[in-house]
């Protein structure tokens, strides 16, 4: 029987949880990895004279107890996006996904464990305009924004357009996803756009593209450049000819991404800036379960490393 200092919920190919994993293994930490699409195969109980929660697999037993638990790394998003909702789910499949999200929840019962991050927390920080009123509140720079879905006079001549929220869609076998795009003001102020809202945004240009990976106290930025300029469209469109470079950021602006994921209840942010030309730092927005592996990668920044240390309560 193993009594567990560290809970992992992610997916069997998260790869980025493989990291976590492999620095607690390193330091010989007591975890326990549970993958979502793999709840089947455990033997799980809980009752309510102990709370303890008993996990059986591979006939190895876990116990996990709020008096010894120390951190749990939770790897998903919570909105419903996240059960992956495809055209046809089988009855069995419904119950799946939504009981075991359930249990996921009700892991809320460790209250005394550091959340990396704690799910209700994550949900209220996926919420787009609630990102920008806190970094506007905290004295960030914003981009002017607008949600509507009513067409609108606008002033300037392009806009960025993009979804409220990640747009992911199921089209067959096959899976769709929504990128920032850039578009004339007539072409958005002729566009059908009623049937859902839609982010019109500022356009920024030139600018380059910071990403800020905040674990706990740590900040970690990175410049993301093609040929050593900045990238005029959403980056991910072109990611395989843009570089991923190191830097540091303006004290101020360092500490105003950590009092962000602070307010928010956070202990991990994923945060899009943009640099102006004019030396000028705007937030964008923040991913409480955003990607960070490959930065790892691309710059070999520590970040499992921070990460164990907020999971083992260095910080």
């Amino acid at each position: 029987m193993t009594l567990v200092d560290v809970l992992v919920i992610s997916d069997k190919y998260d790869f980025t949880t493989d990291f976590v994993c492999i620095e607690l293994e390193k330091r010989k930490v007591k975890y326990l990895r549970l993958n979502r699409d793999e709840f089947y195969k455990y033997k799980i109980q809980v009752d309510t004279n102990s709370f303890d929660i008993n996990v059986i697999v591979k006939n190895n037993e876990y116990i996990v107890s709020d008096e010894r638990l120390k951190a749990i790394y939770y790897r998903a998003p919570v909105f419903l996006r996240e059960t992956n909702q495809t055209e046809q789910r089988t009855i069995e499949k419904q119950l799946y996904d939504e009981q075991w999200m359930s249990f996921v929840r009700n892991l809320l019962i460790f209250e005394n464990a550091v959340w990396v991050n704690n799910p209700a927390k994550t949900y209220k920080a996926e919420n787009k305009i609630l990102q920008l009123k806190y970094a506007k509140e905290l004295g960030f720079n914003i981009p002017y924004t607008l949600v509507t879905n009513t067409n609108v006079k606008l002033e300037d001549e392009r806009y960025v357009i993009k979804s409220l929220d990640t747009a992911f869609f199921y089209m067959g076998e096959k899976e769709g996803f929504v990128y920032s795009n850039i578009l004339k003001k007539d072409e958005i102020e002729n566009a059908n756009i009623n049937l859902a809202p839609i982010t019109i945004q500022e356009l920024i240009n030139p600018k380059t593209d910071i990403r800020v990976t905040v674990v706990g106290t740590e900040v970690f930025a990175t410049a993301i450049t093609s040929k050593g300029k900045g990238v005029d469209i959403d980056w991910r469109i072109v990611k395989d000819d843009v570089e991923f470079t190191t830097i540091s950021l303006p004290l101020d602006i360092e500490t105003k991404c950590i009092q962000l994921v602070e307010s928010l209840g956070l202990k991990f942010g994923a945060m899009d800036l943009l640099k102006t030309e004019n030396e000028e730092y705007i937030f964008l927005e923040i991913n409480p379960t955003g990607e960070w592996a490959w930065l790892v990668h691309t710059t070999g920044q520590s970040i499992p490393q921070a990460l164990v240390d907020v999971l083992v309560r260095k910080q």
